[in-house]
């Protein structure tokens, strides 16, 4: 990559794939950290963009939502297709292990015309599950460039970066009503499958998935969760947070304290005493609450919550109990609301906007405020409670579910409208 400025004009790079193809890795390893979050204009659907610059052109590179199809239908679904449309460049993202299913999108973008490159990211996986694809002819009969890559390691990245100056239309004719056809003619001549027996992760995406075996495993997985999260945020608290306040802050505090002459805005600023929470100061308990009681929590659980997200747990979770949430008028997607709603409220409610339709995200939003306390009220809870002993946390939390339960369950029958049916891919385990 190139660092001095673009001499020529900005061009816009969409990147484009299926759901779980890999897309925000690839856009990661293109961008780096500095990227801008924001919602498309005249939508609450929110993209990714970044700029790069290579060989005195610069590009600005946006991660559109997954899709399957240029048919779109979800609000995501019709902003990634506008994306696209309205991009200089292509890049299509690919998981190399369902090249026939990816290819289904990547034909109906070199309809497009526009100019394009081919990713076909998950290429170390490839061997682990016995499939063996020829890019290079892959590339002459789409007539884009094809390049090979893991997002996660890096590898290939390069080579993606260096085809941008080749990218152009694919030269592929067919009809649309054909699209499959020829996919299969592709198919045939770039691919082939060997035979692969079942691995440990792949009996266990069967067990988890299976409603006998899977809802024993997914209270254990989240029972193991909030232990972890427990032990871990107290870790933090004891060896971490604790001795840097007491040796490092509150040492500054008190010698603030000691120059302030005014007894009603010392007190205000440090309490009576000027120990945290033995006096509720400003600058003592307002600081020790949040900083040293619920953020090592918070920290905990985003640390469990993306290794689940990243092992590919979350979207089995999600069909796994998509019967139970639709006795209450919503389905598996509203799983992830609400164990994001575990950490902490806003990001819950901003994943509401991955429901279809007002109803469900009412219903959902209604789950996420009640159902469960966030992270730092349940570490409020675990302080306070502690001495009591666990029946009485445990009593605490049993209230507040059964509370939330019953509520969604009258606002269930209140709103009128339909469950919708759960329709969702579910990706292969991974190593976050």
């Amino acid at each position: 990559m190139n660092n001095n400025h673009a001499k020529n004009p900005l061009k816009k790079i969409a990147l484009c794939g299926n759901p779980n193809s890999g897309k925000s890795s690839v856009f990661s390893r293109l961008t780096g950290v500095e990227v801008i979050s924001a919602n498309y204009p005249g939508s609450t659907v929110e993209m990714k963009k970044s700029h790069i610059t290579v060989e005195n052109q610069k590009y600005e590179i946006i991660d559109t939502p997954g899709i399957y199809s240029l048919e779109a239908e979800s609000a995501a679904e019709q902003v990634a297709v506008k994306i696209a449309r309205e991009a200089d460049l292509l890049v299509n993202v690919i998981e190399s292990t369902n090249l026939e299913r990816n290819l289904n999108l990547t034909l109906q973008l070199i309809k497009t015309g526009k100019p394009m490159v081919v990713v076909l990211n998950f290429w170390d996986e490839t061997k682990h599950v016995g499939v063996e694809i020829d890019a290079t002819k892959l590339g002459k009969l789409l007539g884009v460039p094809v390049v090979t890559a893991c997002a996660v390691t890096g590898e290939g990245i390069k080579d993606l970066v260096a085809s941008l100056g080749a990218a152009k239309p694919g030269n592929i004719a067919f009809r649309q009503r054909e699209i499959w056809k020829e996919i299969g003619n592709i198919i045939e001549n770039v691919q082939k499958v060997y035979h692969k027996h079942h691995s440990a992760a792949d009996r266990l995406a069967d067990l988890t998935i299976q409603p006998l075996t899977g809802l024993p495993i997914a209270a254990l997985i989240l029972a193991a969760v909030f232990v972890i999260i427990r032990f871990t945020g107290e870790s933090l608290i004891t060896h971490v947070f604790d001795p840097a306040f007491s040796r490092l802050y509150m040492p500054l505090i008190g010698k603030l304290s000691a120059a302030v002459s005014v007894p009603f805005i010392r007190e205000l600023l440090v309490g009576k005493t000027g120990e945290a929470m033995t006096s509720f100061g400003i600058l003592t308990t307002g600081i020790y609450v949040p900083f040293v009681s619920v953020l090592p929590y918070i920290l905990s659980f985003y640390l469990a919550l993306s290794f689940l997200e990243d092992t590919g747990y979350l979207p089995r979770l999600a069909v796994l109990l998509d019967n139970i949430f639709h006795r209450f008028g919503m389905h598996g997607f509203s799983a992830v609301p609400i164990v994001l709603g575990l950490g902490c409220k806003v990001p819950a409610l901003f994943s509401l906007r991955i429901l279809a339709s007002e109803r469900e995200k009412i219903l959902t939003a209604v789950l996420v405020l009640m159902a469960a306390p966030c992270m730092p009220q349940t570490a409020m809870i675990f302080s306070v409670g502690a001495k009591y002993g666990a029946g009485a946390v445990l009593t605490v939390f049993s209230v507040i579910f059964s509370v939330s339960l019953l509520c969604s369950f009258l606002l269930n029958k209140a709103l009128r409208g339909e469950a919708p049916e759960l329709f969702m891919e579910i990706p292969p385990y991974r190593m976050p």
